[in-house]
């Protein structure tokens, strides 16, 4: 639940207008246990974090819009990261364009793919691309169910790999884009990333809910290239996973393989207690090492 505060300045009378300011976030906090021992933690989404986003109303069905996100932890000192923080313009017709600290066109499209929205999941598809910051974002008005997206990250080149950012490919001069299609039960995804430090990424999802399951897929290939590449000249992963809520519960199972052979799963049940609070359990196994959480999260 987003907390509103109303800001009318004094043409509004006039002309109707409003900017519209709203503090909204998620608290997260769980227990990990694997091999190594237990420990507390700040559960999978990496943190607690708040966000205080704004909207103004331009006329002619365009908004300014905007966002700040700040991400930190419950358990140490740790000190706080910004991200997913931008400032742009959207419209109906026109789409949206933003400038800021976003996440990739990759990382939006693998969320599909994923039985668990891409929440703490183990996942040989999970591409390295999440978030670029210093980047310029546009994605298209929906037209007959497709949405397009572009990215262009505008740092300079050969900056160092997640320098400044959080979960991000941190090249300097990383681009993306993407193409959706989305129409009833059914949604499909193609994206595309290059960069000098994790390569070409090539990430191929879909997801179609039958009503009482949700069936997901994905394939990402990636191939390094550039002097400064990290990855394998080239590797591929697929998976498959399905999700189905039973009343105030939602479980979800994910299973997936790589062309090295490494194999991954990964098996999580949230409970809702009510519409912002809720706990769960998941359990994932990637390489043969399995780690299990159990924690509670609130949005607000």
């Amino acid at each position: 639940m987003k907390k509103t505060l109303v800001a009318v300045a004094a043409f509004a009378a006039i002309t109707g207008a409003h900017a519209e300011a709203t503090i909204s976030g998620l608290m997260d906090a769980a227990v990990t246990i694997s091999n190594t021992g237990s420990t507390l933690g700040d559960g999978p989404n990496g943190g607690s974090e708040f966000t205080l986003g704004m909207t103004e109303d331009l006329g002619n069905g365009l908004s300014a819009i905007g966002a700040f996100t700040i991400i930190g932890s419950h358990v140490d000192n740790a000190g706080f990261s910004t991200y997913n923080s931008f400032v742009g313009l959207s419209g109906a017709e026109f789409g949206s364009l933003k400038f800021g600290s976003q996440w990739s066109p990759v990382f939006l499209a693998s969320t599909i793919s994923d039985a668990t929205g891409r929440w703490g999941s183990t996942s040989v598809t999970t591409p390295q691309e999440l978030q670029n910051s210093g980047s310029v974002t546009y994605t298209s008005p929906s037209i007959a169910g497709f949405t397009l997206s572009y990215q262009k990250q505008l740092l300079g080149a050969n900056t160092a790999a997640g320098s400044g950012q959080l979960n991000s490919t941190g090249s300097g001069d990383a681009s993306a884009y993407s193409i959706n299609y989305a129409n009833g039960g059914l949604s499909v995804a193609y994206a595309k990333s290059s960069d000098n430090v994790y390569g070409n990424t090539t990430f191929i999802a879909g997801s179609y809910d039958f009503g009482i399951a949700k069936l997901h897929v994905g394939s990402v290939t990636t191939t390094g290239t550039g002097a400064n590449s990290v990855v394998t000249p080239e590797s591929s992963a697929n998976s498959v996973g399905i999700s189905a809520p039973i009343g105030n519960t939602v479980i979800s199972g994910m299973w997936g393989s790589a062309e090295d052979g490494t194999t991954a799963s990964n098996y999580a049940v949230m409970y809702n207690m009510s519409k912002r609070t809720a706990i769960y359990a998941n359990s994932g196994t990637s390489a043969g090492t399995t780690t299990n959480i159990i924690g509670i999260k609130h949005a607000f």
